[in-house]
């Protein structure tokens, strides 16, 4: 794929990463919209709206969306993956009464659930099959149009793109604990290894920091894109005491911090990129003050 220039490499970024709203959603959106163009204070205001209205309004008649053949994005699979990695991290730190998982059935399924959710997830994210919407293909097909921008490190990308070597890089059985489980046990029938949810961390970090230099550089960030603590156990009253409940919150968020960090470190050194930042919590009010589209936490705009 050729791009005439980077705006047109930025839009294409937001396109492959922004989640597919369903029906419902969209449905919202298309009536915010209208609102907003009826609203406006501006007339820049007026048609920025009307700009996204028609892009939505072309989006619920296509056909392909309509007969749900248009793929996840990207976002939604990295952030419902740090979901899913964030709830095992909080009930495995956190010693309670009772033991969840061992007393539940329910509990018990859910884990399993989440396994294959973590690993089904990083299958995609690193799929090299042409028909996929894959984290892989974005970053072999972008990382060179930001490079030449000035948007990310020659030693990062080089140290990024050895991960992804197919043979020799991080991401194969040999050096990945994640790949490897995700072949031997989800994929296939065919071992059990050992799950060391912190050697996982480990390659969901690299996945972190390459969706984040995608997305800071198309984008305006990732507006609040986890769940409200308020819904989080909602329904574990049985298993969980207030107290327990508020301590799991903690643990949860501590690993959120851990990928806002991992977001904004170099991959190659370790070090902090000094004034990046991927999620941004205040971007919400900055937005509407703005009058500027925020229709969905994972939906964007390319920026310029």
């Amino acid at each position: 794929m050729i791009f005439n220039n980077s705006s047109e490499a930025k839009e294409y970024v937001v396109l492959k990463t922004n989640r597919l709203l369903n029906k419902k959603e969209l449905e919202g959106v298309i009536s915010d919209c209208r609102d907003k163009v009826n609203e406006a204070c501006t007339e820049e205001s007026r048609e920025l709206w009307a700009e996204e209205l028609e892009k939505f309004k072309e989006l619920s008649v296509n056909q392909d969306y309509v007969d749900g053949l248009l793929p996840q994005g990207i976002d939604e699979l990295i952030i419902e993956m740090i979901e899913w990695r964030a709830m095992i991290y909080a009930l495995q730190r956190v010693e309670t009464k009772r033991n969840a998982f061992e007393e539940s059935a329910f509990f018990a399924q859910w884990y399993l659930g989440a396994i294959y959710g973590v690993f089904s997830i990083f299958g995609k994210l690193l799929s090299k099959d042409s028909r996929d919407n894959s984290l892989r293909k974005l970053w072999q097909l972008i990382s060179p149009i930001m490079l030449e921008d000035g948007a990310c490190l020659k030693q990062e990308t080089d140290y990024i793109n050895g991960c992804l070597s197919v043979k020799t890089g991080l991401f194969t059985n040999d050096k990945s604990k994640a790949m490897l489980f995700r072949n031997k046990f989800v994929s296939h029938n065919e071992a059990t290894p050992k799950v060391v949810w912190e050697d996982i961390d480990r390659d969901i970090s690299v996945l972190i920091r390459m969706w984040s230099l995608l997305v800071s550089w198309s984008s305006f960030g990732i507006v609040h894109p986890f769940r409200d603590d308020s819904c989080i156990f909602l329904g574990t009253e049985a298993m969980f005491d207030d107290l327990e409940v508020k301590t799991l919150l903690r643990a949860r968020q501590e690993y959120l911090d851990m990928v806002a960090a991992w977001s904004k470190t170099y991959a190659h050194s370790g070090e902090v990129d000094v004034g990046f930042r991927l999620i941004d919590y205040s971007l919400r009010k900055q937005l509407r003050s703005f009058d500027l589209p925020l229709l969905h936490c994972c939906y964007r705009r390319f920026v310029v």
